[in-house]
């Protein structure tokens, strides 16, 4: 399987780390001239290189300095190259219907034109009408996607912010669906970027930035690893240089850094300092819980699981209901899931919360309080109040009213790395908490039993909207006390769950 082929990341991580990423969605910052625009064209020449085929978009560059840019591939690679520049594409007139509430016109055919591409890669049709299994430009079932776009700064000067915002969502969707590679860059720094990391931060899989210093008649370029995911936020730095023909060459600041050690527990880049046990590299606060797991279960179940911790914490499990509605288009529940998104993320228990740790789920999202039992209820509570107001302004009719059902409990949890090096977490309170709420309708807060009858002996505010709904039996045979939060008019809802009746 081919390495993500990103400009300096071996530099960064070392070999054996870069090996473990094969796609993924990398977010480049740079100043003025820190060569943002040739760290673009040398990843997309070695992924041609490499056998992807590549899509390149640039909303500043015309297709004469397209051409100019990538005059050095030729042949058949340059088939497998396309660019786009958003404020140029055509439109059509379904594509500019304000009903679609999506995207700028030109943002959509934007979208719609990157789909068609890798369509008419994936499909050639010969000259008696049929379909050939392999293309002229030897595109197959296994080519690699790399998607390029520069610069995401630009893109803000010439649409909305919040229409952009969804196209690179709506774009991370098909990067993700094509196990692509994709490479988004920014112009400026990670401090001035930080309103719009905050809003995109859940779908960068690692964020790099270029630092530019001029030494006499010098300029020195260092590319920095800012985070990754799985492997926490310390950077690690790899110098470069930009070569008179445009091409980046790449040389370790320092081995210790640039050449990081993977940890024998999480298995993600460790870059600090690592700890020994046994001959293993381990992040400094993973020893410990090797040595534990390790007595338990063995070192080798232990190596393959790979957990890299155990948390003891409340959960909030949160669906959209009927998002799965056949009814319902792509674009229709993609608004919905950034609705959810959104009021989430400005209640104040959330924004607050610096103990929490979060998983999307597809439809909704998990999310773990370390330190306070009454937080996953009173994001609930919060949650209902943003949905009643968001709510006011839609309807059932046209399948944009918003509604959700909530699940909250108490549990011990495992972080573990999936096969994607992406951090997710699994254990007994994820899985009650989605038990609890698969038991619900819209609008229902149900708790699991302990964490109800911990908030009900915490203070006396509970006795009046945690009410007792009875023992459920769940899979396995298993029964769980299950209570239901409502207030009328305010929150939850006091109407027992189809389920739970039946």
């Amino acid at each position: 399987m081919p390495e993500l082929k990103i400009p300096g990341l071996s530099s960064l991580l070392g070999q054996a780390a870069t090996e473990k990423f094969d796609s993924g969605i990398i977010l480049l910052m740079s100043p003025p001239g820190g060569g943002k625009t040739l760290f673009c064209r040398q990843m997309i020449i070695e992924r041609l290189q490499n056998g992807s085929a590549c899509i390149y978009i640039n909303s500043s560059m015309t297709r004469k300095e397209y051409q100019n840019l990538f005059n050095t591939i030729t042949g058949e690679k340059i088939d497998k190259l396309k660019f786009l520049n958003p404020y140029l594409v055509t439109t059509s007139s379904s594509e500019s219907d304000p009903s679609t509430n999506m995207n700028d016109p030109k943002l959509s055919a934007t979208l719609q034109e990157i789909q068609n591409t890798i369509d008419q890669w994936s499909s050639v049709t010969n000259t008696s009408g049929g379909t050939t299994q392999e293309s002229t430009s030897s595109l197959n079932d296994h080519t690699k996607y790399a998607i390029v776009l520069d610069s995401l700064t630009h893109m803000f000067t010439l649409f909305e912010e919040d229409k952009v915002l969804k196209f690179v969502n709506a774009l991370s969707f098909l990067i993700k669906e094509l196990e692509a590679t994709a490479l988004i860059t920014m112009s400026g720094t990670q401090s001035s970027n930080g309103t719009i990391l905050n809003k995109l931060s859940s779908i960068f899989d690692i964020v790099l930035e270029i630092e530019v210093q001029e030494e006499s008649d010098k300029i020195k370029r260092k590319l920095k690893l800012v985070s990754i995911k799985g492997g926490g936020s310390k950077s690690a730095s790899a110098l470069f240089n930009i070569e008179e023909d445009g091409n980046l060459k790449f040389e370790s600041e320092a081995s210790a850094k640039s050449k990081l050690s993977i940890c024998g527990l999480c298995k993600a880049p460790i870059l600090e300092e690592p700890e020994y046990y046994l001959d293993m590299p381990f992040h400094h606060n993973h020893v410990n819980i090797y040595m534990k797991l390790a007595g338990a279960f063995g070192q080798a179940r232990v190596s393959d699981v790979g957990p890299s911790g155990v948390i003891d914490a409340t959960f909030f499990f949160v669906d959209v209901v009927g998002l799965s509605d056949p009814a319902l288009s792509v674009r229709r529940q993609i608004e919905k899931i950034e609705a959810l998104n959104d009021m989430i993320g400005h209640c104040d228990t959330f924004k607050k919360a610096s103990d929490k740790r979060v998983l999307p789920t597809g439809d909704g999202m998990t999310i773990g309080f370390m330190l306070s039992p009454e937080s996953p209820l009173q994001l609930g509570i919060e949650l209902h109040q943003a949905l009643k107001k968001y709510n006011l302004h839609t309807n059932k009719e046209d399948g944009s009213f918003l509604d959700v059902r909530i699940g909250l409990a108490s549990g011990s949890v495992f972080i573990v790395n999936d096969v994607n090096s992406n951090q997710n977490i699994w254990g007994p309170g994820i899985i009650f908490a989605r038990r609890v709420m698969d038991v619900g309708d819209g609008g229902h807060i149900l708790l699991a039993g302990p964490l109800a009858e911990s908030l009900l002996a915490l203070d006396d505010k509970y006795r009046g909207m945690i009410n007792l709904l009875g023992d459920y039996q769940v899979k396995h045979g298993q029964v769980i006390k299950i209570y239901s939060a409502y207030s009328p008019n305010e929150f939850g809802n006091s109407a027992i769950p189809g389920r739970f009746k039946s």
